[in-house]
């Protein structure tokens, strides 16, 4: 037997003597309209909120990036966007792949489990812009890939309420909410916990790492009747929204911004609101029918021979907005786009705790080998938040000042216990206070008052000095003019 097998023999004796397992939820495109966050008051998430109060609950939690892709690549790879250059959705381009690329240093998450004797498993989305394969099974015949299931959507390109403008020259969007298809059984993530909890039940000699994403409440908002039915429409309370929320935002930020192809807030508005409150319900039924699928992934965990040893991780890969700031999307640097859920559970330690520190997507990794017992790593970016699991709310923890989400690159929004700061490439920005301003509605910068000048000087203080160029396999898709401009400028340079 070769040295490397020797290895990773020693390696799985030890990590299946010691070692718990993890169960690794990803719930795409989730806010904070879930119950335990109380994002708005008719979510309804029983099972998320059952885990809440299991686990410590991280409700100062923010992703790295504002959209599917470089966020995932940033939790996975343990970097930053602005070290690694995947600012935008990666799209292999000139064949380039997020697991080559030297600013990512290693190995993922699910690489590095592999290779110290962790059996990795994944199904549904976790990855974004390259397999799901690759990212379980890079160290070897370790790995898992279960299904990623895609759709339903009806053929034809049919839509329910809302049909893009396809007169802009931007790129498109799936928004649309309607009670499609029928059947749970139909639904992706319905599968992905089919699978999961097959596996689940599985008896093994050597501890797991399970990767399990789930689509909802990503778009199109379907999900099949019984779950709008918990929602009613007459009933349903629409977001509150500053109809000229964008008035103090700069120039630059309401360019980078806009969104031509997706909802505008007059049409969402007219008729008494008619397609806001529509589309407000699909996502508040969106996310009941997701959170019903963890529950039943956790069932099954609870009925396993794994449930006294299996460390729990839920989160959302980013927030998303509801008509705030003029905008159905995430795509932006406000508090709706990047704040997420964030829930561990330790087997041994259940307890209800809330931590209201600021920490990023970027931390579950070192928090992961930490808990583990696994070594560190020391390309990781991220903090482990290990102690502020054993001491939530204990100010002597030291622990970083704000945490940083990038958009594009030069655009960045550092969020504090009590403070938002977004800097944008032109050197324009905005400050929140979410002490007297919890809707981010009026911007401080423009008032120039002495009180913000320290404020200020200590946000700018924390923005990153270095920022790496785009890495060669992001693909240039424009949202919108100022990313039009601003891709053609950077395609000029290569």
């Amino acid at each position: 037997m070769r040295f490397a097998q020797l290895l990773l023999f020693w390696l799985t004796v030890q990590a299946s003597a010691v070692q718990p397992n993890v169960l690794f939820i990803c719930v795409d495109d989730l806010n904070d309209w879930v119950g335990c966050l109380g994002g708005h008051p008719q979510a309804k998430t029983p099972y998320i909120d059952a885990l809440a109060a299991r686990g410590t609950l991280f409700d100062n939690a923010h992703c790295q990036a504002p959209i599917c892709g470089p966020s995932r690549a940033s939790f996975l790879s343990g970097r930053y966007p602005h070290e690694t250059g995947l600012y935008d959705q990666p799209r292999s381009k000139q064949g380039k792949m997020i697991d080559d690329a030297k600013n990512f240093r290693g190995q993922l998450l699910t690489e590095y489990f592999s290779q110290h004797g962790y059996e990795t498993i994944a199904a549904g989305k976790i990855t974004h812009g390259y397999p799901l394969k690759k990212a379980v099974n890079m160290a070897g015949p370790e790995g898992r890939a279960g299904p990623k299931p895609k759709g339903p959507k009806p053929p034809n390109d049919v839509r329910f309420n809302f049909r893009p403008d396809y007169s802009q020259p931007y790129t498109g969007t799936q928004t649309d909410w309607a009670a499609f298809p029928d059947r749970d059984t139909e639904m992706p993530d319905h599968q992905t916990a089919d699978w999961v909890i097959d596996r689940l039940n599985e008896k093994r000699s050597r501890p797991f790492f399970m990767a399990v994403g789930f689509h909802r409440p990503h778009v199109p908002f379907y999900v099949p009747q019984k779950w709008f039915d918990q929602h009613p429409l007459d009933k349903v309370i629409i977001p509150e929204i500053k109809d000229d929320d964008l008035r103090d935002v700069p120039e630059m930020g309401v360019r980078v911004h806009e969104l031509p192809r997706y909802p505008q807030l007059p049409w969402l508005r007219a008729n008494d609101n008619e397609q806001l409150r529509k589309c407000t319900q699909a996502y508040l039924a969106c996310t009941t029918f997701v959170d019903a699928q963890v529950g039943r992934v956790i069932r099954s965990l609870e009925k396993s021979p794994h449930a006294g040893n299996t460390i729990i991780v839920l989160f959302s890969d980013h927030g998303y907005h509801l008509g705030e700031k003029s905008r159905v999307s995430k795509h932006g640097l406000w508090e709706e786009a990047t704040r997420v859920p964030l829930i561990i559970v330790q087997p041994g330690k259940e307890r209800s705790q809330v931590c209201s520190r600021p920490v990023g997507l970027i931390d579950l990794y070192p928090t992961l080998l930490e808990l583990c017992g696994l070594p560190a790593r020391q390309a990781n970016s991220g903090k482990s938040l290990v102690p502020l699991l054993n001491k939530p709310s204990d100010p002597q923890v030291r622990w970083r000042k704000s945490i940083i989400t990038t958009y594009a690159r030069g655009n960045h929004s550092l969020r504090s216990q009590r403070h938002r700061y977004i800097r944008y490439q032109d050197g324009s920005g905005e400050l929140y206070d979410h002490r007297q301003d919890p809707n981010e509605w009026n911007n401080l910068v423009p008032l120039k008052n002495p009180r913000y000048r320290s404020i200020l000087k200590e946000f700018r203080a924390q923005l990153p000095s270095l920022e790496s160029d785009y890495h060669p396999a992001v693909g240039f898709g424009a949202l919108n003019a100022w990313f039009e401009e601003y891709y053609r400028g950077l395609e000029q340079k290569q």
